[in-house]
């Protein structure tokens, strides 16, 4: 592996390239918290950029782990994101509300900001993207991009800091309290240090991935699981996710679906492992019994089979995940009476 420090300007812009955020990664999560830190560190070094003090002096911002893609070509680089992309996808967002907030007065600069940082100009589909992120995020990302935005998925966390954005833009320009936008689109692309760590082919995605998981926002037992089923897809992880994962996980919570990856482990025989232990378990099932794409898709449907059943209030999560609620929603799911409760 290889790191060095860098800005987002020289991470992002100069050339035709993208940044593909996995399937295995979480969706984009920021909450107001982390967006109003991270606009109080922005404009701090508006500030700064504007009174021409610690005229070289940047922010450290935090770490982008990237790894080539198998996609991957000499003509047109492609990178996964290993870690960072929270950091990436919420920095895009903030300039592409620049954009918009300067498009009417200055179309000029809204077009280079567009073309230096979020768009492939030439490139078509997905490929238009500078940054492509997962799939759960990806139409209500494209939306703000390409500025076509409706109603629909106004909630979620792309739009929530897409909004939050431009109403921190039109605030700074009150006169009251003054601020250059393009001092702040400086401060971005110029002031926000990085730290790239570029992973080389042979080196092990997944365990780095895991090495990461002591910082920013800490990984649930599905998280960690749903990470290493499609790190492990390598023939038809798109579309096992669109099918089968990305409905599940837009019908349960968090919760319930780490309780039903739990029971799955129940119903396939480990009936003593804890549900804090689930990922480790269910890991070492499939390492044991060397599991390729085909075992890995059966065990994501059976899932997605199960989910209905879970999300109409079988073992939801207010339950205990103990081995006595276990045999009562084993028996549930296989159509028999529960046992009876010892008295």
């Amino acid at each position: 592996m290889q790191a060095k420090e860098t800005l987002f300007a020289d991470l992002m812009q100069g050339r035709t390239q993208q940044f593909q955020v996995p399937l295995y990664q979480r969706t984009y999560s920021w909450t107001e918290k982390q967006l109003k830190q991270l606009w109080s560190d922005i404009t701090e070094q508006a500030g700064l950029a504007e009174s021409a003090e610690d005229e070289g002096s940047t922010h450290f911002l935090g770490s982008v782990v990237l790894a080539p893609s198998p996609q991957n070509d000499a003509t047109f680089p492609r990178w996964l994101v290993v870690d960072g992309q929270q950091r990436l996808t919420t920095l895009s967002l903030a300039l592409a509300a620049i954009r918009d907030h300067v498009a009417e007065a200055a179309p000029r600069e809204a077009d280079r900001i567009n073309e230096q940082y979020l768009i492939n100009k030439w490139k078509t589909g997905d490929d238009h993207l500078r940054l492509l992120p997962t799939q759960a995020d990806r139409a209500q990302f494209t939306a703000h991009l390409h500025g076509t935005v409706t109603g629909e998925g106004a909630g979620s966390g792309v739009a929530t800091a897409y909004a939050f954005f431009r109403k921190q833009l039109v605030e700074a320009e009150d006169p009251a309290a003054p601020q250059d936008v393009f001092r702040i689109e400086q401060a971005i692309t110029s002031r926000l240090a990085l730290v790239a760590v570029t992973a080389e082919r042979r080196d092990n995605v997944h365990r780095i991935f895991e090495s990461l998981n002591n910082t920013g926002l800490k990984l649930s037992q599905a998280d960690l699981l749903r990470n290493y089923l499609f790190m492990k897809l390598e023939e038809r992880g798109e579309h096992i996710y669109a099918t089968y994962w990305l409905p599940l996980q837009n019908s349960l919570s968090n919760d319930e679906l780490e309780q039903l990856m739990w029971l799955q482990l129940v119903l396939d025989g480990d009936d003593r492992v804890r549900r804090q232990d689930l990922y480790a378990a269910q890991q070492r099932r499939l390492e044991e019994e060397q599991a390729g794409d085909e075992e890995i898709e059966a065990y994501i449907r059976k899932l997605h089979r199960r989910s209905a059943r879970t999300s109409a209030g079988c073992c939801t999560p207010r339950r205990s995940p103990t081995r006595r609620s276990a045999r009562h929603c084993t028996a549930w799911t296989r159509g028999r009476p529960p046992p009876p409760t010892p008295r």
